[in-house]
């Protein structure tokens, strides 16, 4: 992969548009990201990682969190890179997520964080961040994890897997060259031989469970072998006994089942006489019982025709009567219609006065109507102008409205203009307070320096021993060596005071943007609110003289005195507003009841009229009702209606009377005649069954049956439960030795697998006896630190000029897991030791070597993937010339073959040996700015 063209918008420190040209660089060789400290160099190396893989470059930066604070709220932010991979272009361009401008009416709006994919041969571009993202990973073959190890190692990151522990170095591995498939291999075998373990465990309980559930008799001949089966008896010898048993078993079964068949069968026999002889007696007791019933029913079905035939003659009685009681009931129903008539009439008299009263009332409303109407009209010439006074007022209240949120935007800009005010003044604390301690930093890191220096001769001095020659003048005898003072700093003393100027450089040099920033937003600020109050107030703040000088005082004291002479034409215009509202509904309203009441009064009329007629006419009905009640009652035969129905409630009691005498004597006759048909038919039929069962009754006596019918029984009950004795022994017995037979069979291949499979789990496990405790994945990532240190050795010893080579430290001893530490062999004295006892430059050294050795392997195990372009983030500043010298050399052997390497450092001897350069400077007001130097 290689970048051409680079484009940030309102990205990171770089407010507007920037482009860099990566093309013009080239395609093989050094060049060099240099510039002030903060203004943005790294951020060109997260540019690129989050075009690609939407992630910076360290790992540290979000999207959400690249969004320029300097850039105009218009300017979009985005990132747009053009690479090319194996002489194919693309165009890879993604934006996070961020707020901008609505563009139709005011406030903000959330743009959504997207990314597009094109391709330079015409084809659909991809959309959507998580498919370009995938796009590009296919395109380059690297995911972001190992492509922040090949081509984009970033600040920070070199030492990391120098000095990390055995446990992190693992994860390390883990996730870049993913041998999480080992260690997921390692524990399933280990989960399968546990569980294989457990399932024999398991099976062992159900073998000894199968064989203690089985049943024998005391006195059986294999009684003690059969009672010493376990689930570690033979499976042969143990199926050969449970055989065995099962055979005599079902011998005795077989034995007990027909002599219970023989006793049933004499058993059924002897019933079919008991029922014979019990069914004879139980007919001859029948039949005495029913012949005395018919001899009873006789003289009762005398009784009963002699009764019947008493009442005859009363039918013709019965018939007179029910004639009389017609008559009587047709004579008290004029009674009936003689009260209907005298409800009637009633009811007509109370609606001829009801009427009356309604024609009455009509009559009244009508005249209250006439005068509510005349109060109308006189209430409504009096509320004739409220119209126009409430428009007039309306108008008034939102001029003073209008002018109110003029005053409430002017004295949100004051106290906004206030707070600018305040943070320039803390901007302007913390730029003296950053230049103080800049001045400070820069005394103590001279100081140091030059203490430094002036103790070189007593260092050297302690290094020199009798006989040894002097690394200065040669000789080999040291008669007054130099003392070290005892205030001398250490390098690592100067090298600290050092970062501590460049931090304190840089602070104050971000203090100062800061003030600069804050004075100028303080200044508009007041500007813009000078223009505010002049158009607003223009009698307050201009004079004939010129303008009235603004103070934060003058301008709080004056939108104070006009907010209450606002809030009092307010208050006035609303109590006026309100009254002028309720006349105007009241005359509303008052209208409406004048039109209403209008409409009302023709109906009203009508209404009046009708009700005079309808009581007249009432009034003429209840005469009329009242004189047919008159002649009504002169017809009547008795004076009362009580007296009519006395004498039809005597009929009918005496009608009853006879009636009821006749159907109770039919009711007896017809109940002894049934009694009797009964009796006779009950006496007919139990004399022919007994003439029937006489040839089936035994000739042995009741009392003899019954006695061998209770020998019978008793021996059936033994033979039974001799039977179910036995199937409940059987039944269980052959269920268990199919049981155990397949169980047997199971445990035997479950053993078998068991035993290859833990063989497997502890060689992948590396708990092997008397074997080295190394894991599979331990294994795995062991080889690949080899290939690591294979590649960074060869550029390690370049760097340290044959001194120091990098090793793998094994494990200490067969019970340690570990085998992924590192040392160092030092070649000069042929010492090994901890890579953690390399000075500040030999560790840096050591970590590029080991970082660059980690980019060769990650991309041969990537697939072979040949990038053209890798990008260091890091500081030489910890080596010395000749240090850095070797480091070139090792750099500028990266870039054989055309490939392009892009460094970021401040150190000023790479800037005089490294002709292509990226500076990147700031801005005065804010924002970054690149300059490329081909």
């Amino acid at each position: 992969m290689r970048p051409l063209k680079l484009t940030l918008s309102a990205f990171g420190p770089y407010a507007g548009e920037t482009v860099l040209e990566l093309e013009k660089l080239g395609k093989g060789g050094l060049y060099l990201v240099t510039g002030d400290t903060g203004a943005g160099k790294t951020t060109l190396f997260d540019a690129i990682t989050y075009a690609l893989y939407d992630h910076s470059s360290g790992g540290v930066r979000e999207g959400a969190m690249l969004r320029c604070k300097y850039a105009d709220p218009k300017t979009p932010t985005f990132v747009e890179l053009e690479f090319e991979v194996n002489g194919v272009r693309y165009t890879v361009r993604r934006n996070p997520e961020y707020t901008r401008p609505k563009v139709r009416g005011e406030g903000f709006t959330a743009e959504k964080a997207d990314a597009t994919l094109t391709y330079a041969d015409g084809r659909p571009p991809v959309t959507k961040a998580k498919d370009v993202t995938a796009a590009v990973q296919e395109i380059i073959g690297l995911d972001y994890s190992q492509f922040s190890q090949i081509a984009m190692i970033a600040q920070g990151q070199f030492t990391k897997l120098l000095n990390v522990s055995t446990e992190e170095r693992i994860r390390i591995f883990r996730k870049l060259f993913r041998t999480q498939r080992y260690a997921r291999l390692q524990d399933r075998l280990q989960e399968e031989a546990s569980r294989l373990n457990q399932q024999r465990t398991a099976q062992n309980a159900k073998l000894d469970s199968l064989l203690s559930g089985v049943q024998y008799a005391p006195d059986d001949p294999d009684a003690a072998a059969l009672a010493a089966l376990s689930a570690q008896t033979e499976p042969e010898t143990a199926l050969a006994l449970l055989d065995a048993l099962l055979t005599r078993q079902t011998a005795a079964q077989e034995t007990a089942a027909a002599a219970l068949k023989q006793t049933e069968a004499q058993l059924d026999g002897l019933q079919q006489q008991l029922g014979a002889a019990r069914q004879a007696a139980q007919l001859a007791a029948q039949l005495t019982e029913k012949q005395a019933a018919l001899a009873a029913a006789v003289p009762a079905l005398e009784a009963a025709r002699t009764e019947s035939a008493r009442h005859a003659g009363d039918a013709a009685q019965l018939d007179a009567l029910t004639g009389q009681v017609t008559q009587a009931k047709a004579a008290l129903s004029a009674y009936d219609a003689l009260d209907a008539l005298c409800r009637e009439q009633k009811q007509a008299a109370d609606a001829a006065q009801l009427a009356r009263a309604q024609a009455a009332k009509k009559r009244a409303q009508l005249e209250t109507l006439a005068a509510q109407l005349t109060a109308d009209e006189q209430a409504l010439a009096a509320l004739e102008a409220a119209p126009t006074q409430k428009l007039a007022l309306e108008t008034q209240e939102k001029e003073l409205a209008q002018r109110g949120e003029a005053l409430a935007t002017l004295q949100s800009r004051l106290a906004a203009c206030q707070k600018l005010a305040q943070k320039a003044r803390r901007a302007q604390e913390a730029y003296r307070t950053a230049a103080e301690a800049k001045a400070q930093a820069h005394a103590r890191r001279d100081a140091l320096d030059k203490a430094f220096l002036d103790a070189q001769a007593g260092v050297l001095a302690r290094e020199l021993t009798e006989g040894a020659p002097c690394p200065v003048c040669g000789s080999t005898h040291h008669p007054a060596k130099a003392q070290l003072p005892r205030t001398a700093p250490t390098q690592a003393q100067v090298d600290a005071a050092k970062q501590e100027a460049d931090t304190a450089d840089a602070l104050a040099q971000t203090a100062s943007t800061a003030a600069q920033s804050a004075n100028a937003a303080a200044d508009e600020a007041r500007r813009s609110l000078r223009r505010d109050a002049e158009s607003l107030l223009p009698q307050r703040f201009t004079a004939p003289d010129g303008p009235v000088q603004l103070t934060f005082a003058l301008m709080t004291t004056v939108l104070a005195e006009e907010a209450d002479v606002l809030h009092t034409a307010q208050a006035e215009c609303t109590a006026a507003l309100r009254q002028a509202e309720a006349d105007c509904a009241r005359r509303t309203a008052l209208d409406a009841d004048r039109q209403a009441r209008t409409r009302q009064r023709p109906a009203l009329e009508q209404a009046a009229s009708d009700a005079d007629r309808t009581a007249a006419a009432q009034s003429a009905r209840a005469d009329a009702l009242e004189r047919q009640i008159t002649d009504q009652r002169a017809a009547l035969p008795c004076p009362q209606r009580a007296d009519a129905q006395a004498a039809l409630d005597a009929l009918e009691a005496k009608r009853r009377t006879f009636r009821t005498g006749m159907e109770q004597a039919e009711a007896a006759l017809r109940r002894a005649q049934q009694t009797h048909a009964a009796a006779k038919a009950a006496v007919d039929a139990l004399l022919a069954q007994q003439a029937a069962a006489a040839k089936a009754v035994p000739e042995q006596p009741l009392e003899v049956l019954q006695a061998r019918q209770a020998e019978l029984s008793a021996a059936r009950t033994a033979l039974r439960e001799q039977a179910q004795q036995l199937a409940a022994q059987l039944l269980p017995n052959r269920t268990a030795a199919e049981n155990y037979r397949a169980a047997a069979a199971a445990r035997a291949a479950l053993e078998q697998r068991w035993q290859w499979v833990s063989a497997l789990a502890a060689t992948a496990g590396g708990t092997l006896t008397s074997k080295q405790k190394i894991r599979l994945e331990a294994y795995i990532q062991m080889n690949y630190l080899d290939r690591i240190l294979r590649h960074a050795n060869t550029r390690l010893m370049q760097m340290t000029a044959g001194q120091y080579e990098l090793e793998r430290i094994g494990a200490e001893n067969q019970r340690s897991q570990s085998g992924l530490d590192l040392g160092v062999i030092d070649h000069y004295n042929g010492t090994r030791r901890s890579v953690k006892t390399l000075s500040g430059g030999e560790s840096f050294k050591a970590s590029l070597a080991l970082a660059l050795g980690l980019s060769d392997e990650v991309q041969s195990a990537a697939g072979g993937i040949r990038l053209d372009t890798l990008f260091l983030d890091e500081g030489f500043g910890s080596l010395d010339d000749e240090s850095l010298e070797q480091a070139m050399r090792v750099l500028a052997g990266l870039t054989e073959g055309d490939r392009l390497v892009g460094i970021i450092s401040h150190v000023g001897a790479l800037k005089d040996r490294i002709d292509r350069q990226v500076v990147v400077r700031k801005g005065r007001t804010g924002g970054s700015t690149v300059e490329l130097i081909v």
